[in-house]
Parts: structure tokens; C-alpha cells; sequence
């Protein structure tokens, strides 16, 4: 896009393509109306489900498209003579739009937290403001200066609108691949169309072809935003469970909504057979998407993690119940048996395409970096990193919480037994990465509480069939499952 458009403004050196005040008129008002209806819609979810992101990025959506309805409105020639408000209300529309993102755009400081716990507020101010100009634009059109074309301070301004779309649009690119879900990639590409637009003030002239461009990347942008939202609401799931995702400031939600109902059922049936091992896996995945993100491991890396660390412990559906809820210490044959978990979880996710990917993960999440682990005693940089962040999250929630063979010893204790052993049990790095992100008083946003007690099933064999597992699903994995359904569904 930003090729296409600034292609379009070299090409504008020839002059202007095509000069008619009427149809910049018509389209600009139509296209503009409609998005501030669809604007207006956005922010009226947003407050009826308290969904901050949304609402700030409702905010941005009616300022990018309240003054470019002034720009169309104020066309010199057609209900206005010649005048500046055309102009500087097309200029200024997308800067102070920008206003309304800075809770999102800047870093994740208590300010930006502030801000966005009380975007409401904030949210309303900024729409009154622009209204409130927007009036005035119409009643008073020179009370808004507006640089030239190409000029220093256009540069400047472009530059900074378009530094802070292509952050967001990054954002939430980053969150429709963690989710595999359309909703933020419609959002991505509206703050990508929306800031490719302001390209038009750095080179050619009104009516060229860069002009027209800018406004068709503008109309589609602002309607790319409020797609997601729509598109979001015509699905059969809560309206709320969907949005998160799209707007969410942390990947965990939109890896959650993104979770295959298979994934659920992996995670229901240990709920089934063991509440304890559960709510652990559930901790340790929340965990290991925060250290992941901490580390700045690509998007799809952060989603594979987050899928291993969930289904790191798969394997004890074929540990029988009296060995993983025994609640003191194993006996070395016992424990021979629960050391088996890891090999047969890796034969379960195996077992599917959507899966596969973690196996790694879930066979070595008992790997040491000394090589002392098991099953196969891989050391070092043998041991894939993915595998690494799990154990440590593992290892972590496992002695900071309690479990069925002993009380837990808190976090600092944890802590404590991490670093002794970093280097020789678990990557340092990794460990550093966890208590940075243990330690941060970021405030913690709820997340992966459902995951594995909202599937509804009508077959299991029809489940795994139509996950296209079919003849490959190991006999375990189907046994294991079916013993963690209701007996109707077995």
C-alpha cells in the first residue's frame, strides 16, 4: 500500500487527472457519512462491553471520519467558496485522531495503564473535541491554518500519524497470527490503508492522481476498522469473547479465542481426571505467553509456545489416576511410569495436523540444559528453546502453587530455586525473562480461565475426524478423551 501510494504521488507530477468539485463532493460526503455511522456503532459496543481498546479505537475512527465529512462538505465550488477548511480539516483530521491511540501506542508505563482504565472519559473528550471543530470548521472556515503541500511541517506531521498506524497495524498483525483469526487483521489493515492515506501531503496536488488515491485508502481504511467489529458481531459467540481479541493490548486473549475446540478437549478431559493438573497446565500456559512475549519470540513462535505449554502435561491422561493423585512422594517404579507422560503426550498431539508442531515442546519439557533430563538427555542448544521457556514455567508454577504431593512454597522461594539451579537445570536467560515478568506490577489481565470448559461435543471420534487426525489418533489418545466425557458422548 504504501508502494501503490506513493507511486501515485510521483505519478501526481504530471498535474491534476481529473478536476470535478461535484463528484470529490459526492463521494467524500457519502463515504464519510458512512463512517461515522459505523464510528459511532464501534463506540457504542465499546461502552456497552466496557471493551477499552475498542473504544479508543472507535474514538480514532471518528475523528478520521467527522473531518473528512467537513472536508467533502467545505469542496470550494459546490456549497463553499474557496476556503482553507477543505484543506486543513483533510490535513489535521488523522494527527488528531492520533491523540486518541496514544494509550495504546505508548509503552505499557502506569500512565498508558491510567489512561486506558479511564478511556471513557477520555474517549468522549476527544469525540466533543472534534465535533466541537468540526462545527466550527463549517461556521468559520479559515480558523484552521493548513501547511503547503510538501512542506517541513506536513513531513513532520505525516510522519508521526504514520509512524503511530504502522505501530498499531503491526499490533494487530501480530494478534490475527497468535489467534488465527480474521478480526485483527481487518484492523491492521484499516490503520495500515488509514496512515498510507497521509502520504498525499508530502507530494503532488488536489485532483491528482496521489489525491484520489489518498481519499480511497482513507474511506476503505476507516470501514477496514469497523469490518472487524461487525464481522466480529455476526458470529455465534459472545460479543464481548470476540472483540477482546480484536483490541487487546496482549496476545493471551487472541490466543485464546484462536484455541481449536480439540485443544479444549485435550484440556477437559485432564480437568476430568485430575482438577489439579488442569488448573496447572492453564497457569503455566498464561505464564509462558508472558515470558514468550517478554522475549520478543516472533508471533508464530508465541503462539506454538503457548500451545505447548497448554498441552505440556497431555500425557498423564495416560498415567493411571492413582499415581498422579497420590499425594506423597512417587516410588521409583511409579515414578518410572509418570516419566512416561512426556513420550506419550508427544504420540498424542502427533496424532493431529493441528498439533504436530508442539510435539518438541511436549516431549521435552523435562529436558535439562546439563543434559540430565529425560526422555532423551538432550543439553544445550539440542534442547529447542520453546521446550526451555515451558520447563522453566513449568518448574515454576509447580512449586509456587500447591500440588497433590506438597503445600507450595510461594514465589520467591521459586525464584530462589530457579536461579541455583540456572545454567545446570534450566537456561538462565529464560529464568531472568521469568522473574522479570513474575516481578512487574503490570496489572494482570484475566485470561485462558475458559479454556477447556466451553466445548460442546456431539461425537469425540467425530471431533477427531473432522480435525483430519482420522486413522492416526494412537488408541490412547481416543481412550483418553472418551474416559473424560459424559457417558452419552462415549
Amino acid at each position: 500500500m504504501l508502494g501503490v501510494q506513493l507511486g501515485a504521488s510521483v505519478a501526481s507530477a504530471g498535474g491534476p487527472i481529473w478536476v470535478s468539485p461535484i463528484a470529490l463532493f459526492v463521494i467524500v460526503v457519502i463515504a464519510a457519512s458512512l463512517c461515522v455511522v459505523a464510528s459511532i456503532g464501534v463506540l457504542v459496543v465499546a461502552h456497552r462491553q466496557a471493551l477499552a481498546e475498542l473504544g479508543l479505537i472507535g474514538a480514532f475512527a471518528f475523528a478520521v471520519s467527522v473531518l473528512p465529512l467537513v472536508h467533502g462538505l467545505t469542496t470550494p465550488g459546490v456549497l463553499y467558496a474557496p476556503n482553507l477548511a477543505s484543506m486543513s480539516s483533510a490535513f489535521w483530521a488523522l494527527p488528531l485522531a492520533c491523540v486518541s491511540l496514544l494509550p495504546l501506542a505508548l509503552p505499557r508505563t502506569e500512565l498508558a495503564r491510567t489512561w486506558t482504565r479511564h478511556w471513557r472519559p477520555f474517549a468522549f473528550v476527544n469525540v466533543a473535541a472534534i465535533t466541537a471543530l468540526s462545527i466550527g470548521l463549517l461556521l468559520w472556515p479559515s480558523m484552521l491554518p493548513v501547511p503547503a503541500m510538501n512542506s517541513r511541517s506536513a513531513t513532520i506531521a505525516v510522519v508521526a500519524s504514520l509512524s503511530i498506524c504502522a505501530a498499531l497495524s503491526a499490533h494487530h498483525l501480530r494478534l490475527s497470527w497468535i489467534s488465527r483469526t480474521a478480526q485483527p487483521f481487518f484492523v491492521s489493515l484499516g490503520f495500515a490503508m488509514i496512515g498510507t492515506s497521509s502520504l498525499v501531503w508530502v507530494a503532488g496536488g488536489p485532483f491528482t492522481i496521489g489525491f484520489w488515491m489518498a481519499h480511497a485508502f482513507d474511506i476503505a481504511g476507516v470501514l477496514a476498522l469497523t469490518i472487524g467489529a461487525a464481522f466480529a458481531y455476526n458470529q455465534g459467540s459472545s460479543l464481548r469473547e470476540i472483540l477482546e481479541p480484536l483490541v487487546a493490548h496482549t496476545p493471551l486473549l487472541a490466543f485464546e479465542v484462536g484455541l481449536d475446540p480439540l485443544v479444549h478437549q485435550f484440556v477437559g478431559s485432564l480437568e476430568s481426571k485430575d482438577p489439579i493438573t488442569r488448573d496447572h497446565v492453564v497457569r503455566t500456559a498464561e505464564l509462558a505467553l508472558r515470558v514468550g512475549t517478554a522475549m520478543r519470540l516472533p508471533a508464530s513462535q508465541v503462539r506454538t509456545l503457548g500451545l505447548g505449554a497448554l498441552l505440556h502435561d497431555i500425557g498423564k491422561l495416560s498415567i493411571p489416576v492413582e499415581i498422579i493423585a497420590k499425594p506423597g512422594r512417587l516410588d521409583a517404579e511409579e515414578f518410572a511410569i509418570m516419566k512416561g507422560h512426556a513420550v506419550a503426550g508427544e504420540r498424542m498431539v502427533m496424532g493431529s495436523a493441528t498439533l504436530g508442531s508442539i510435539a518438541p515442546i511436549v516431549r521435552g519439557h523435562h529436558e535439562r540444559i546439563d543434559g540430565a533430563g529425560y526422555p532423551d538427555g538432550l543439553a544445550g542448544e539440542d534442547l529447542p528453546l520453546l521446550a526451555r521457556i515451558v520447563s522453566v514455567c513449568d518448574a515454576f508454577d509447580a512449586m509456587s502453587n500447591t500440588r497433590q504431593y506438597r503445600d507450595g512454597m510461594g514465589e520467591d522461594r521459586a525464584i530462589a530455586i530457579l536461579r541455583e539451579h540456572s545454567g545446570s537445570q534450566w537456561d538462565g536467560r529464560v529464568v531472568e525473562a521469568l522473574v522479570r515478568t513474575v516481578r512487574c506490577k503490570q496489572q494482570r489481565v484475566p485470561a485462558l480461565e475458559r479454556v477447556g470448559r466451553v466445548v460442546a461435543l456431539e461425537s469425540d471420534i467425530e471431533r477427531l475426524d473432522w480435525c483430519g487426525c482420522g486413522d492416526a489418533v494412537p488408541d490412547v489418545l481416543v481412550e483418553s478423551i472418551s474416559a473424560g466425557l459424559p457417558g452419552h458422548l462415549r
